[in-house]
């Protein structure tokens, strides 16, 4: 549980620091024009992204677990073409200590969403398998089939099952 709460305070700091960035660079934005503008706007959307996937995962760890429950899409949502901005600009103008705080809470974030998106495929998998209307559609289809069967070949216990039948 102190992994999680410290997980969570660094990613709240983060969050913190974020929304003062967000509110500096929007204050720089205003009194741009043209290309910089938009760089400025960019960066802003992306740190709003990039927080509001912080957020997602913080309230699925509130209770101290992690059930693998946030949007996956809140998380990975990070406009593209800002992720030259955020690695070419945003990250050389922050601090040691703060490229340091961001490089962790980053990967917190990453390996979270990795893990959920792990759970959903799991998820959906296993409903594919109990559902008989999702079974017709995966035994109609020869490339599913074949996959599944080089699974199953791979599988000395399963194979030892089906050789039982």
């Amino acid at each position: 549980m102190d992994g999680i709460k410290n997980q969570v305070t660094l990613m709240r700091a983060v969050i913190g620091r974020k929304t003062m960035e967000i509110d500096a660079f929007e204050e720089k934005a205003a009194g741009a024009t043209g290309e910089e503008a938009e760089k400025y706007l960019n960066i802003i959307d992306f740190l709003k992204s990039d927080v509001i996937g912080y957020k997602s995962v913080i309230v699925d760890y509130r209770d101290g677990s992690c059930d693998f429950t946030a949007n996956l899409w809140d998380i990975a949502n990070l406009p593209e073409d800002s992720l030259g901005l955020y690695t070419d600009y945003y990250l050389p103008g922050l601090t040691a200590d703060e490229r340091e705080e961001e490089t962790e809470a980053m990967s917190i974030k990453v390996e979270y969403a990795e893990k959920l998106k792990t759970e959903f495929i799991l998820f959906i998998g296993r409903s594919a398998l109990t559902d008989p209307r999702a079974l017709d559609i995966i035994m109609a289809n020869k490339k599913l089939v074949t996959l599944i069967g080089e699974e199953v070949i791979a599988n000395p216990e399963l194979m030892n099952v089906l050789e039982k039948q």
